[in-house]
């Protein structure tokens, strides 16, 4: 069907006059001698005209002969007479297409079959992949993914097509670790009044954390750690001192109580005229988002990090009792993982989103979402808009940090 839609209709001049008497016959003497050119007139004369055409889908039949497209387009007979008789009137747009609207002509596939072969290590592995630990699988795997079903054997019989998963599983070995965070609150002044202008409890903070980081470095307790700073201002934690613990080498608990008693020492109110809060908790890696390559799965902190690496850290807690496994299974949409990975720039270049979990048998439950990143300080415009929708749902604390110390 095409609309037809024309300008000016009342610009252009009347051909039939309302004279009386004589006028009359001059106009039907005159319409029959001049019918030729009139018609070339009108025809030039609508050729100055713009006309909108709106071709709906569906195109007429090709075998239509109605309208020849080689003829010359005319407009409308609008006189009469005794001349010659004009041909009957052509379209203004050809309504016939010289391709068809409704059909492509698509390539066909190759119909060659590929066989899907399982990958051999985590070198030979080029897709982003769930790392997961075997204990937390019924927990932390995200809720409507299937796992894979085992292969057939002739005790169970083949499995259907309904049971049959996308997904496909490789084993790793279970490096054993550990993590100890350590989230540190803005020092505050004991004696207010007495606190001079020119003091930067920020730079002593920083100092400190520098010199107990240091302290574990030579204890060599520890297969890593890194010593965090906020980017922002008036952060709620400043600065977060990050510990990966073999657990084969080292007892966690022993490390944990080492740390604390260390902490309460090195920032002694006595000492330093300043409080601050102090939250040490061990977390387990619970779930894992790794982009290739993977050669840092199982090391600590130092072997990944470049001048511009950055990490997005968001802190969660819920009371005792309300990590249920419904509660789990959905931690990519509540820690804002899902977010992350879809909405961060590739300019940021994000190599991996850690989910830990404190081990704490009873209490609170604390939640470290961990997104490490390696050119953030070369894009850090893009990451802010994302934390800012990030804090947008008012659930738990998010910033961005920046190593300043590792070992």
């Amino acid at each position: 069907m095409n609309l037809m839609f024309r300008k000016n209709f009342g610009g252009e001049k009347t051909l039939m006059t309302s004279s009386t008497g004589g006028g009359k016959a001059r106009g039907a003497l005159g319409a029959g001698r001049n019918a030729k050119r009139r018609d070339r007139e009108r025809f030039s004369c609508m050729e100055e005209h713009h006309y909108k055409t709106h071709i709906l889908f569906s195109p007429p039949v090709r075998s239509s002969t109605q309208y020849n497209e080689g003829s010359e387009r005319c407009g409308p007979v609008l006189g009469g007479g005794t001349g010659p008789e004009p041909e009957p009137p052509q379209p203004l747009v050809t309504r016939e297409p010289t391709v068809s609207l409704m059909r492509w002509d698509r390539p066909t596939p190759a119909t060659t079959e590929r066989r899907r072969t399982e990958p051999v290590s985590l070198a030979t592995l080029e897709k982003d992949c769930f790392v997961i630990p075997a204990h937390a699988l019924d927990r932390f795997l995200p809720e409507g993914v299937p796992l894979p079903m085992p292969a057939p054997t002739p005790e169970k019989g083949m499995t259907t097509k309904s049971g049959q998963s996308s997904l496909s599983i490789l084993e790793i070995a279970d490096p054993k670790l550990c993590i100890l965070a350590h989230l540190m609150s803005p020092l505050e002044p004991i004696e207010p009044i007495l606190e001079s202008p020119l003091t930067k409890p920020l730079i002593k903070q920083k100092i400190a954390a520098a010199e107990l980081l240091s302290e574990v470095a030579q204890a060599n307790t520890a297969v890593g750690g890194m010593l965090l700073a906020n980017m922002e201002k008036n952060a709620e934690f400043p600065f977060i001192a990050y510990y990966v613990i073999n657990t084969t080498q080292t007892d966690p608990l022993l490390f944990y109580n080492n740390m604390r008693s260390a902490s309460l020492t090195k920032f002694d109110p006595k000492t330093i005229r300043y409080s601050a809060a102090h939250t040490l908790d061990l977390y387990s890696e619970v779930a894992m988002i790794c982009r290739p390559p993977f050669t840092d799965l199982a090391g600590g902190p130092k072997k990944s990090q470049t001048s511009t690496t950055g990490f997005i850290i968001s802190v969660y807690k819920v009371f005792e009792g309300d990590d249920g496994e419904r509660f789990e299974r959905n931690w990519l949409y509540w820690t804002g993982a899902r977010m992350l990975y879809r909405h961060l720039p590739n300019t940021v270049g994000m190599r991996k989103i850690a989910l830990h979990k404190s081990v704490a048998a009873h209490g609170d439950k604390m939640y470290l979402l961990v997104c490490e990143c390696a050119n953030l300080l070369d894009d850090l415009s893009g990451a802010a808009m994302l934390i800012t929708a990030l804090r947008a749902r008012l659930c738990g604390y998010t910033g961005l940090y920046r190593p300043i110390q590792t070992f």
